[in-house]
């Protein structure tokens, strides 16, 4: 399964057919005449010996999803353990440059029963889930 994923980066692997190397299975393919999945299929397939498939390009970096600069999840703050440690703790969106504020998330005391209660959005979330609050759900109207 190794040999698969070699080169999952989007840059081109190095086959070799009958001990010739080529630097794509596209340039082999076209080569030999076949198509390029028939060509790739043959590398992975112990049926046939004369296919290699020899591995990812040398010196290519792997793009992780940290690397990238779109699709970052939101950077959620951890719900403490009381209202005692009151902050407006910023929840970050990442895929703005620079870090975008989405919402604020702290402790804050019920409008309607006056409890303490974590809201995710203090602007938007201002009841308690006993009391009717949705949390950090959406309204179905909305």
């Amino acid at each position: 399964m190794a040999a698969l994923t070699a080169a999952t980066n989007g840059h081109a692997v190095a086959v070799e057919v009958d001990g010739v190397r080529y630097p794509s299975a596209r340039s082999a393919a076209v080569v030999v005449g076949v198509g390029y999945s028939a060509v790739t299929a043959r590398c992975h397939d112990p049926r046939h010996p004369n296919y290699r498939w020899l591995g990812a390009t040398p010196d290519r970096r792997e793009l992780r999803p940290e690397d990238r600069r779109i699709a970052r999840a939101l950077v959620e703050p951890a719900a403490v353990a009381g209202p005692a440690r009151r902050r407006r703790a910023e929840v970050l969106d990442l895929n703005e440059g620079p870090p975008k504020v989405v919402r604020r998330a702290d402790w804050l005391r019920c409008m309607c029963c006056a409890r303490f209660t974590f809201s995710d959005d203090v602007v938007r979330v201002r009841l308690c889930e006993e009391c009717g609050g949705l949390g950090s759900a959406p309204a179905k109207d909305a």
